[in-house]
């Protein structure tokens, strides 16, 4: 079983890396998985279009795990159900996103997922059309999701959306602070009452609590430290042997 590991494709608008020679060339079959790392944003706006069809019509095995840009109106409609071991919704064809916290066995390895990301333009969106509150989880949430995963042993992979802070903050420069209280007001919560990820996840990272882990939602292409962000860049891995590579496709007009 072979795994992609996929950053944004933001409904269609990068999706082009995916429908790219490169990733034709790998001949990805029904034992193999896509790992999608967030802001899948399919449907959008609606209930279906034509690429969320494109995804339910591939022939392996998509798991998404929710970034911020997600049609959350119509994701939370969506039937929950048991697959890989875990809970999670059921989008269609083989696509699959797993419920905040839940660790999915793919492949003989152990996926743990934190989705989840902060709009930053949120100012700019629309309330229940392209922002929504449930793109941060509750606090209480959060937290019983991180006394879980300290309890478990270490998965093999952590798959989030959002990167920890200071690895954020070290290798992009970004200043990553807590939401104001006007976005709380405009999607509708108390103020302070959801978690940034990004600070959920910083003390998975201190703590060392990982082997593998894969993010997107920063637009960046980089490792270090054992993480990798992924975003025009994607990387294989083979599950029985370990081996990986990085897929560089190259650029749509180029």
């Amino acid at each position: 079983m072979r795994y992609l590991f996929v950053g944004d494709t933001h409904h269609e608008l990068n999706l082009d890396k995916l429908r790219s020679p490169e990733v034709a060339a790998l001949n990805l079959l029904p034992q193999d998985a896509l790992i999608h790392c967030g802001d899948f944003g399919a449907p959008w706006r609606t209930e279906t279009d034509d690429v969320l069809s494109w995804w339910q019509s591939r022939p392996y095995k998509v798991i998404i795990n929710l970034g911020n840009h997600e049609n959350f109106g119509w994701i939370l409609h969506q039937p929950v159900i048991q697959r890989f071991g875990c809970r999670g919704y059921d989008l269609g064809g083989n696509l699959f996103a797993p419920l905040p916290g839940e660790v999915a066995l793919i492949g003989g390895k152990r996926f743990w997922f934190y989705p989840g990301g902060f709009s930053i333009d949120f100012f700019l969106r629309k309330p229940g059309l392209d922002v929504f509150a449930e793109e941060l989880l509750p606090n209480s949430q959060a937290q019983d999701i991180l006394a879980r995963f300290f309890r478990r042993r270490v998965p093999d992979y952590i798959i989030s959306h959002d990167g920890p802070r200071s690895f954020i903050m070290t290798h992009f420069g970004f200043p990553i602070a807590q939401p104001p209280d006007a976005y709380f007001t405009h999607t509708g919560s108390l103020p302070g009452s959801r978690a940034h990820p990004a600070f959920v996840l910083d003390q998975i990272y201190h703590a060392r609590r990982f082997h593998t882990w894969f993010f997107g939602h920063h637009h960046r292409d980089m490792a270090a430290d054992g993480l990798r962000c992924l975003y025009h860049q994607m990387v294989l891995v083979d599950s029985r042997s370990g081996e990986s590579g990085l897929i560089v496709p190259e650029p749509a007009n180029g």
